[in-house]
């Protein structure tokens, strides 16, 4: 099973209002595409606007996003910080280090890579294409997470299509390098879709291998704030119900032999014990 995603940042939006590229977010998915990666940030001095909008679409629509950052040689950790100054999902989004043009040496990148780890963003996908790779003279990636190749058939058409016509599940794209497996390959950066010419990717596998991979869970993992402010208050609320205020029972309902409160169990259990009694 292939699915198929796309690889977005402002740079496809034409400066239009970030609001109003969530027509175009739903149209991607219902042309059939699975997930939806956009860049965050570049460096220690870029922030891309439309992350946020495309974040909260995905928590409210369920599907799913990936995060990239466009490394540079800036600091490494300021570089962390950029990023999540700009994701309103604190790091929870799986996040793709975007490592090519002037993205400096194998060193720089696990530099940033690892100031992304220790900030808590969720790592899990690395684009390393892989003319890059010869230009800083071809090092070891066997220790990279989630290679992303990249290896262009560009055709204007639609993906499935392009993807098809470069060698489908055979293409020159999950040929190995570095001593590392792409798990993603980036196959055109002139796919047709949604009336715009992007950068299309593919990938092997289910959605749940895909969701695996970007280390998405189930349904708790896609709550939003809002929800999940909501889920605590409810709990608090049955604790309030079944323990009393503060947990000290309620005084409507008895009290026990050594004059506490009586919860709503040791006041059903009492009535039961009342009636066997009586019986």
């Amino acid at each position: 099973m292939t699915l198929y995603g796309v690889d977005l940042s402002n740079n496809n939006w034409g400066g239009q209002p970030a609001a109003a590229i969530v027509s175009a977010l739903n149209e991607i998915i219902s042309e059939g595409f699975t997930w939806i990666e956009h860049k965050v940030s570049e460096g220690n001095y870029y922030r891309d606007p439309y992350w946020p909008t495309v974040w909260d679409w995905a928590q409210q629509t369920g599907n799913l996003v990936v995060g990239y950052h466009y490394v540079t040689t800036n600091d490494a950790a300021q570089q962390a910080q950029t990023y999540l100054a700009n994701d309103p999902s604190n790091g929870a989004a799986p996040c793709m280090l975007d490592f090519e043009a002037n993205s400096g040496d194998i060193t720089n990148f696990w530099a940033v890579w690892n100031a992304f780890v220790a900030a808590g963003v969720n790592m899990r996908l690395s684009y390393i294409p892989h003319w890059y790779w010869q230009q800083i003279g071809s090092p070891d990636l066997s220790g990279v997470v989630g290679l992303v190749s990249s290896a262009y058939y560009e055709e204007g058409n639609y993906a499935s299509a392009e993807y098809a016509d470069a060698g489908g599940d055979n293409g020159q794209g999950w040929t190995g390098y570095g001593g590392a497996t792409p798990v993603i390959w980036q196959f055109t950066d002139a796919a047709l879709v949604a009336g715009m010419s992007v950068d299309a990717n593919a990938f092997r596998g289910s959605v749940d291998d895909l969701r695996s991979l970007l280390g998405i869970g189930g349904l708790f993992m896609a709550l939003t704030d809002a929800e999940q402010q909501e889920l605590l208050q409810k709990v608090r609320e049955v604790w309030d119900q079944l323990r009393g205020p503060n947990g000290q029972g309620w005084p409507q309902l008895g009290q026990n032999a050594q004059g506490q409160n009586l919860t709503p169990v040791d006041a059903l259990a009492s009535v039961k014990n009342s009636i066997e009694g009586k019986q």
